[in-house]
């Protein structure tokens, strides 16, 4: 019998199985027959470029500015139910925006940031639009989704 702290081989086997490992083969005895090595398996290199692209049109198809203008006119005027509903409409918008080359526009056509602001009298937050300038003046604020529109960054 093993003494308590000596580690079985079986123990050793299953914890390296278990980071996807396979234990090292015990060497077989100088009388066995030898094995012939066979040559690793060779696999096509990875097509980096192509997946790049796939990938990349996946996440900005080229019908994207069709897409988002009709999302938009469907968030139009509406409220979420909640800070975090709002929240979460607006980081999403603002992520996708970043990944492009397109904007927020205002109805009389100034380029905004869209944000969600917590003001004291608003449980569910307030959408804001602020101008896209240096000056960043606040274009909208309301607690109703704003009416934009998206368009090509000038």
């Amino acid at each position: 019998m093993a003494p308590k702290n000596q580690t079985s081989t079986a123990a050793i086997d299953s914890v390296l199985a278990d980071f996807g490992r396979r234990p090292e083969e015990p060497t077989p005895p100088k009388d066995a027959p030898r094995r012939t090595r066979q040559p690793p398996n060779r696999r096509k290199p990875l097509d980096a470029t192509s997946h790049l692209d796939q990938l990349f049109q996946q996440l900005f198809p080229r019908d994207l500015q069709q897409q988002l203008r009709v999302i938009t006119a469907g968030l139009n005027g509406r409220d979420f139910g909640s800070l975090e509903s709002n929240r979460m409409i607006v980081d999403k918008v603002n992520r996708i925006l970043r990944g492009t080359d397109l904007c927020l526009v205002s109805e009389d056509g100034t380029p905004v940031r869209l944000r969600l602001v917590k003001p004291a009298r608003s449980k569910n937050g307030y959408f804001q639009l602020r101008s896209a300038d240096a000056h960043q003046n606040t274009v909208y604020s309301g607690a109703k989704f704003p009416t934009v529109r998206i368009a090509e960054k000038p």
